[in-house]
Parts: C-alpha cells; sequence; structure tokens
C-alpha cells in the first residue's frame, strides 16, 4: 500500500513538472506574446491598405437637391418699355447620379513610398515582436536556474537538518550520561530551529520564483525538471550571429530603409502630380434622370489633371534635408548599438569564465567543508568539540554545498544568456 502511494504520488508530481522547454512552449502562448502578435497583425493589414492608394479608384455618387426657387435668367431689353424679362433656366428638383473612376498615373514615386515604407514598418512590428520574445525566453531562463538554485540549497538545508537532529540525538545520550552540560544541548535545538527557519525562507523563495515563472508563462507551474543545457560558439562567431539575427538589430536596420523611403516621398514634391478620371453622369428633374427639359441629360466625361507646385517657400527643400539628417542620426544609432551589443558579448563571456574559476575555488571550499565536518563529526564523538562546534560545521557545509550548487546553474544561465545575445536561433533547447 505504501509502495502505491509513492508511485502514485510520483506519477503525479511528473505529470506537473515543467522543463524549460515546456515553459519556453507556453510563453510563445503568453498573453504579452499574443499582443505583440495583434499588432504584427494590424501592421500587416495597414500595409495591404496602403497598397490601395495604387489601385484605380471606383466611385458612386447620387446628389438630390430641392432648390428654394426657380433657376432663372434675366434678359436686359433697353429699347422695350419692359426692361428685363425672368426666364426660367432649370427646375426646383434636380437630380445627378455618377460612377465615376480615377487612377494616379504618376505621383512622383510618393505612392511607391508609402508603399514601401507601410511594407517595412510592419517588418519592424514582426522584429520587435521577436524580440519581445527573446527578452522573455532570457527571464524565463533566469527564473528556472534561480529555481534550480534554490532547490539545491533545499536538498542541502534537509541534509544539515537531518545531521543536527543526529547530532541532537547523540547530544541527548551524552547529557543523560552527565557528559555534557544542558547549554550544549539548548545549542544544537537552537540550531536546528534556526535551520527550520532558513528552510521556510527558502520555500518562500521558491514560491515567489514559480509564481512569477507562472505568470511569465500564463499558466500554473508548480514544479520544475530538466537542465537548461545550452551549448555556445566563441565569441566572434557570436558576434556574427548577432549582428545577422538580432530582431533589435535587424529592426533597426528596417528603420533606415524606412528612412530611405522618406527621403523619395519628401523628394515627389519636386515632380508634377498627374491623375486621370472617367465617369459616367447624368442628371434630372426626376429618379429616371433623363434630363430637365433645359440642359442634356448627359453629362458623361473623362478628364486628366496636371498638378505641379512652382514654389512652396523652400518648405520642399526643407523636408528633404530633414529626411536626410534623420537617416544620418539612425545610421549613428545602429552603429552605436551594434557596438554595445559586441560590449555585452565580450563581457558575457567575461562573466562566464569568472564563474568557471568560482565553481573551481566552491568545490575546493565544499571538500574543505566536508573533510572538517566529517573530522568536528569524530571529535564531537570522542567529546573532543562542542556542539557548537559541530553545529558551525554542519552548517558551514551546507551553505558550500548550496554556494556550489548555485554556482553551476548560474553558470548555465549565463550560457544560456550569451546565447541570447546571438538572438533566438542560438540556444539548443
Amino acid at each position: 500500500m505504501i509502495r502505491y502511494l509513492l508511485v502514485t504520488t510520483l506519477l503525479s508530481f511528473l505529470s506537473n513538472a515543467h522543463t524549460l522547454k515546456d515553459i519556453l512552449h507556453h510563453i510563445d502562448k503568453s498573453p504579452a506574446l499574443k499582443s505583440a502578435d495583434m499588432a504584427v497583425i494590424a501592421s500587416k493589414e495597414r500595409a495591404l491598405a496602403t497598397k490601395g492608394l495604387n489601385m484605380p479608384s471606383i466611385d458612386i455618387d447620387f446628389k438630390a437637391i430641392h432648390l428654394k426657387d426657380t433657376p432663372t435668367m434675366i434678359l436686359h431689353f433697353p429699347a422695350l418699355p419692359i426692361p428685363t424679362s425672368d426666364l426660367p433656366m432649370g427646375s426646383r428638383d434636380n437630380f445627378e447620379g455618377e460612377i465615376s473612376i480615377s487612377y494616379p498615373l504618376f505621383s512622383g514615386f510618393a505612392i511607391t513610398s508609402k508603399i514601401e515604407q507601410s511594407r517595412l514598418k510592419a517588418e519592424q512590428s514582426r522584429l520587435k515582436r521577436k524580440d519581445l520574445q527573446r527578452e522573455l525566453y532570457l527571464k524565463a531562463i533566469e527564473l528556472f536556474g534561480s529555481i534550480k538554485s534554490i532547490e539545491s540549497a533545499i536538498k542541502a538545508q534537509k541534509k544539515a537538518k537531518k545531521a543536527m537532529q543526529d547530532a541532537l540525538k547523540k547530544a541527548k545520550g551524552f547529557y543523560s550520561n552527565g557528559l555534557i552540560p544542558p547549554s550544549e544541548l539548548y545549542n544544537i535545538k537552537a540550531k536546528l530551529y534556526e535551520i527550520d527557519s532558513t528552510l521556510a525562507k527558502t520555500h518562500s523563495q521558491k514560491t515567489k520564483l514559480l509564481n512569477m515563472l507562472s505568470y511569465l508563462s500564463d499558466t500554473k507551474i508548480r514544479y520544475i525538471e530538466g537542465q537548461i543545457n545550452t551549448k555556445i560558439p566563441s565569441a566572434k562567431i557570436l558576434k556574427q550571429l548577432a549582428h545577422k539575427n538580432r530582431s533589435d538589430i535587424l529592426a533597426l536596420k528596417r528603420v533606415l530603409n524606412i528612412n530611405d523611403e522618406q527621403i523619395k516621398l519628401a523628394k515627389s514634391t519636386l515632380y508634377p502630380k498627374v491623375a486621370l478620371k472617367a465617369g459616367l453622369k447624368r442628371h434630372g428633374d426626376t429618379l429616371s434622370l433623363n434630363g430637365d427639359g433645359y440642359t442634356n441629360a448627359d453629362n458623361s466625361y473623362i478628364a486628366m489633371d496636371i498638378n505641379y507646385n512652382l514654389y512652396s517657400g523652400g518648405k520642399d527643400i526643407h523636408n528633404i534635408e530633414s529626411a536626410r539628417y534623420l537617416k544620418l542620426s539612425n545610421e549613428s544609432k545602429l552603429i552605436d548599438y551594434i557596438n554595445r551589443v559586441d560590449t555585452d558579448i565580450d563581457n558575457a563571456y567575461s562573466d562566464l569564465t569568472a564563474l568557471r574559476y568560482q565553481l573551481k575555488s566552491a568545490s575546493m571550499q565544499l571538500k574543505a567543508q566536508r573533510e572538517y565536518y566529517k573530522l568536528t563529526l569524530g571529535r564531537f564523538e570522542n567529546q573532543m568539540a562542542s556542539a557548537d562546534e559541530l553545529s558551525r560545521a554542519i552548517a558551514s557545509l551546507a551553505n558550500a554545498k548550496a554556494k556550489k550548487s548555485a554556482i553551476i546553474y548560474s553558470i548555465e544561465v549565463q550560457k544560456a544568456r550569451i546565447g541570447l545575445l546571438g538572438g533566438l536561433g542560438v540556444n539548443n533547447r
């Protein structure tokens, strides 16, 4: 029965545990990325809408007008006794219907520039979404590594508690035989309470991190399993990958493309605008649109409009210069950003090297603390060391184990961080 319960509990634990791959999969469906997805779709729709500027426009127009007075024409007859005469020239009720088609033959490249700008902005929105995904992945990996580190600390603290409980049993035996004073016994009990307090605090920290990870991935995470396991290239190769694949860098490059189109758009004001329009148009004094008895009912037409601005107070030239300088500014911004990314990569590798040296130090410290604990335990059992010395040895051993585990997971997180500095495609997960 006990075995059955243990197996059931283990299966339940495993079914609720999440690997890093599971968590990243949930992040892909999180509200933050869904919001970014909707922004991408909105940008694509705006780009499609802008394409309509280069298509013919077909319109239907209908007007119904009722005049207060009948339109008249006044004739002057100076030689007659009656000098003027009012003649009707139209009806009071007027109806007009028109179906027209218009097409911009030439806009000085303004329309094509607007279409390309809109397309580039849609691409920029997609790249921003991808960079947000990279940042969320990095945050999730950091939380995952922190939780793993805390789990190792909890394991070390539980072992310390078990060692302290064993020491308490021996101390009680010594005390019952009058070999140690009560203070020795109380000291070990105090250390046990201290370990319980530390365990409670560590469990609280783990719960908080799990809650943050649950929020980030939009799913309830109670347990995690597996490792991070990231393989990274050399710093030189990673920089090349970053320049080629980093979404934030590519987004800044799209800004330069948008600036190019903005320059073309500004230059378009220096060219004439040519548009063609044709329409089937009829009017009348009834809905049949068969004329009003005064003018012809059919007013269909074809027209061409040519517009060219001769002078605008220098506005066009200044707009062109403004667009050029904006591109120069963004070019410098891109160079500075790439240099900063390269610096971040160099610093990240430097931090990784430091962590590896820290791991060597922590390994030696753990080895020394383990030997010191064994020595102190033997001395305590032979009445050569106090309970306080044993308690400190147990606590130091637990801290050394926790420190080494923390550095191990810090290295894994740092490797994952380095991988993500090169873009989403670098990490092997």
